[in-house]
């Protein structure tokens, strides 16, 4: 039950496999690159990315089913069991491994993610929720944070196999453990019809599609931002994704403070705001070919993927409407749905035209339609 703090360790374990598997995501534009230097096709080499969202999408119904019928903590240490498979089979450049790779990553973050949330949930209120869990998020974004700039050099120095090794040990640690933390206790199993009911809550649907904007394109930055930053002459390549990587970080960890200054409605909807417009400028650089202008709006939608974080998954524990958990259900489950096109639409559209500017105008106006919809759920008496 909520004493106010997580029980000591908790967060160094959860966070610990929730960072060996932002390594791994953050890995992900590296071999994408590397399949299609092999030959590979841009849409078939960023379906791997695709196929991460769907597993996130399928897992999380059963994810919190188990978390219900047996602990959080056991259901959390599975999920990070099958992201450490999934891990290790990420260097391996053949299309249908790294196919089978990103499934199992994708099954094992949704499990890891949605428990490592409720975990949080169980043991916080209020305000201090939103801060723990963008904590506990901002230790996957540092994950991301290390690979997007090391992996490119450490697969050129050792091979792609021996980094997704490397990724894939401190999750099994995390999964070893995760089962001897402190009990967060749980509410019992609940009917499958409660899930669906969430779909039909506004506030959820915005949930969802808040975090299909934020989470969801980051999983595209991923796939795609070190080839877009190499295609543009004159983009210092290491500094800009190290810069984005940074930025991501920062955001994810300071997102839930933003609760201090504003509503969690109110960051939500500031923050997608800033996303959409950092996403155009990327759109305006490559369309004039700028790449000062790149790398400064690449940098900025890093901390635009990561500032909704915080507050998003603090509103899921929030009285609105539904259970806590089948609201966090019913928002992973959306947002990854709704999601899951992207990393495919952005390879397809980079080999119909060319270029990435269809793809990042595209983005733009997605993450704008959203921020539209949240004013209008969040704020219904304003919006008319």
């Amino acid at each position: 039950m909520t004493d106010g703090r997580l029980p000591g360790g908790a967060v160094a374990v959860l966070g610990l496999g929730l960072f060996g598997i932002g390594l791994a995501v953050g890995g992900f534009g590296t071999y994408v690159a590397r399949l299609v230097a092999r030959g590979v096709a841009p849409d078939a080499a960023g379906f791997g990315s695709t196929l991460f969202l769907l597993g996130q999408l399928l897992v999380v119904y059963p994810a919190d089913v188990a978390s219900r019928r047996w602990s959080i903590r056991h259901a959390a240490a599975g999920g990070l069991a099958l992201a450490a498979a999934g891990t290790a089979l990420g260097g391996v450049l053949s299309v249908p491994v790294n196919y089978a790779s990103r499934l199992l990553l994708g099954l094992g973050l949704g499990t890891a993610f949605l428990t490592s949330m409720k975990y949080a949930g169980r043991h916080t209120a209020g305000g201090r929720t939103a801060r723990v869990q963008g904590v506990l998020g901002a230790t996957f974004t540092l994950g991301l944070a290390v690979a997007i700039p090391v992996m490119p050099l450490a697969v050129e120095a050792v091979g792609p196999v021996t980094p997704s090794l490397v990724a894939a040990v401190p999750v099994a640690v995390g999964a070893v453990l995760a089962p001897v933390l402190p009990s967060a206790g749980t509410n019992g199993p609940l009917p499958f019809g409660t899930y669906v009911d969430a779909f039909r809550n506004p506030a959820g649907l915005a949930l969802g599609l808040g975090n299909a904007a934020s989470y969801g394109l980051l999983i595209v930055a991923t796939t795609w931002y070190t080839d877009v930053a190499t295609r543009l002459p004159g983009v210092p390549v290491a500094l800009v994704l190290a810069g984005f990587a940074a930025a991501t970080f920062v955001g994810r960890t300071w997102s839930g403070w933003l609760t201090a200054v504003t509503t969690e409605r109110g960051a939500v909807g500031g923050s997608l705001l800033f996303l959409a417009g950092s996403l155009a400028v990327v759109a305006a650089a490559l369309a004039a070919g700028s790449p000062l202008l790149l790398g400064l709006g690449l940098v900025l939608t890093g901390a635009g993927f990561g500032l909704p974080f915080g507050p998003l998954n603090s509103l899921a524990f929030a009285n609105i409407g539904t259970d806590p958990g089948v609201l966090l259900v019913g928002m992973a489950a959306l947002g990854n749905g709704a999601a899951l096109v992207y990393p495919w639409l952005v390879g397809w559209l980079l080999g119909a035209s060319g270029g990435y500017l269809a793809g990042f105008v595209t983005m733009a106006l997605s993450v704008l339609g959203v921020a539209i919809a949240w004013h209008r759920v969040m704020y219904p008496a304003r919006a008319t």
